[in-house]
């Protein structure tokens, strides 16, 4: 009978214990439920069974207690202020070490409240550093294809290093790209050509009778050539033929490679003919022409009005002024900018010259035979519905620039925008139509040096760094560690956890991908303890402490019942 009781005693003795560990728990979780990451903890508790029992007497066993992290149990969110602060919506870790450089063991959390020390090193509150994926100048990963520098496969523990953010200095961005999208008004005179000029005769206006004033005979000719095509026109009254600078005047616009003007006065009328094309020289001929009509460089060929390798006669020079022009500043690889000029001539029909130049000549080196400033120079068509149907080769190549001044060289690729024939050239870029000239869009890829401003990590894990230039440039990437079972993992001081054999091993993943949760930026993950629950639970756990108390103290009044019927 004794031997029961002093079962029923250890009994109870367990009870304090279990009871104990539960309490002990409690006070943890409620001591850590301002503690970022924090993963609260249940004690959970299990019969002691012994093997001396029969049908007709008990041994009582008594308790253990066991105590389980919740580690998979997701805690609040909330928003901060801080760019670096970082939490897990979701499954996994992130990878930290307890050191910032050299050999250390590798561990994981969830408390993501990271912030430069002394070194520029990210660490936690607690004093972890922060790992991540090192990103080369291309922005690969390791073990990524272009990757030279870290060809260490990403799925190795060993591709990671902790993240610095305190080497970062000032940089310049080249410019490599610009796009052009503008549209040109399609109402624009062409730029007058070579021009040949008649002379007036007193009395004669222009819808006179040449023939009856004697200022031209029937069968006498006017032969006009641009070097590519020629027209003759014949004095006379028969269909075809002239008899009026009026009439002569329609004759030559209706060749659509020359135009007329008709000017002087009502009484002593003049005629003025040019190259439609202001890249084409004129020829005058023929007796009409070098007759009383006199026009006035009949037998001299005029030249162009227009050629873009000609700085006498181009827009880069200045000496022909462009129908539109914009500015834009790309940057060299010193980051620093200069000005091109992007210059456009309308030369017929749905085409236009474009001459691109440095506003400040001494800006760049040329060499010849192109001119001095310029830079490219070429032609764009369009279709008949306003959209881009060609751009010349020497527009859509990069173009090649030698900077003065030791600022090296840039290659720069120009979007005008989708070319092609009627039905497949699109207006996304350069386009024609009636109207104000417009830039829609004008822009490069390029920057000026500039100072670091700010260090962030965004929602994919990127760790970027912001330059007062407007420019980002992307550091590092985090990679979330999953478990098979993080359930299993094995708690470290400072809300840490190391990967034991029944965790499984890691797998480092990005963030939202194969199972992994997702990238919180400016957010923190909150512990997972719930007040409410724990102060019911301490309650409770206070009646079950008393209760094993009590217990005790009543087996030990029967033992002493036992002891005193000796006397």
């Amino acid at each position: 009978m004794s031997f029961g009781l002093y079962g029923s005693l250890y009994s109870g003795v367990s009870g304090l214990g279990a009871q104990s560990t539960a309490m002990g728990v409690i006070s943890d979780n409620i001591a850590n439920v301002n503690t970022v990451g924090y993963k609260a903890k249940n004690t959970n508790f299990q019969t002691l069974v012994t093997d001396s029992g029969s049908e007709s007497f008990y041994a009582p066993g008594g308790v253990r207690a066991s105590v389980q992290q919740l580690i998979d149990q997701q805690g609040l969110v909330q928003g901060t202020t801080s760019g670096l602060d970082v939490a897990i919506s979701g499954d996994g870790f992130f990878v930290v070490e307890g050191k910032a450089t050299g050999t250390n063991e590798v561990l994981y959390t969830r408390a993501g409240s990271f912030v430069p020390d002394e070194q520029g090193y990210l660490r936690n509150a607690a004093g972890f550093y922060l790992q991540g994926w090192p990103l080369d100048s291309g922005g690969r990963l390791p073990g990524e294809a272009g990757n030279v520098t870290n060809t260490t496969s990403s799925a190795d523990i060993s591709s990671l290093e902790t993240v610095n953010v305190g080497q970062i200095s000032g940089t310049a961005v080249a410019t490599t790209e610009m796009t052009v999208a503008v549209n040109l008004n399609t109402n624009q005179e062409t730029y007058t050509g070579a021009t040949s000029t008649s002379t007036s005769t007193p009395g004669v206006s222009t819808s006179d009778d040449l023939i009856a004033a004697g200022v031209v005979t029937a069968g006498q000719t006017i032969t006009l050539s641009d070097g590519v095509n020629t027209v003759t026109f014949t004095a006379g009254t028969g269909a075809g033929e002239f008899s009026t600078l009026a009439e002569l005047a329609d004759l030559v616009e209706g060749t659509g490679s020359f135009v007329a003007e008709l000017g002087g006065t009502a009484t002593a009328g003049t005629i003025s003919i040019s190259a439609y094309d202001p890249r084409r020289t004129l020829d005058v001929s023929g007796t009409a022409a070098s007759g009383s009509l006199a026009l006035d460089t009949a037998g001299t060929p005029v030249a162009a009005t227009y050629d873009a390798t000609n700085s006498a006669l181009n827009m880069s020079s200045g000496a022909v002024s462009s129908d539109f022009s914009r500015s834009v500043r790309v940057y060299d690889g010193q980051g620093r900018g200069h000005d091109l000029m992007v210059n456009f001539l309308k030369v017929g029909n749905n085409e236009w010259a474009v001459e691109i130049n440095a506003v400040d000549k001494n800006d760049v080196v040329t060499t010849a035979p192109t001119p001095q400033a310029q830079i490219a120079a070429g032609v764009v068509t369009f279709n008949s519905d306003g959209t881009l149907n060609t751009v010349t080769p020497s527009l859509t190549n990069a173009l090649h620039i030698d900077w003065a001044a030791g600022a090296g060289s840039s290659d720069i690729t120009i979007d005008w925008g989708t070319a092609g024939p009627l039905g497949t050239g699109q207006a996304d870029g350069l386009r024609q139509y009636a109207g104000d000239y417009e830039v829609r869009d004008l822009s490069q890829n390029g920057a000026s040096s500039g100072e670091l401003t700010e260090v962030k990590i965004d929602a994919d894990g990127f760790v970027v760094a912001s330059f007062s230039n407007g420019e980002q440039k992307q550091l590092y990437k985090l990679p979330i560690a999953t478990f098979a079972s993080p359930q299993n993992l094995q708690e470290r001081t400072g809300n840490v956890f190391a990967q034991t054999d029944k965790s499984g091993n890691f797998n480092l993943r990005a963030s939202g991908q194969s199972g992994a949760g997702l990238i919180s930026p400016s957010s923190l993950e909150t512990s997972n303890v719930d007040l409410a629950s724990e102060f019911t639970d301490m309650i409770i756990t206070q009646r079950a402490y008393s209760a094993s108390s009590k217990i005790i103290t009543t087996v030990d009044e029967m033992l002493q019942e036992i002891i005193s019927t000796k006397r």
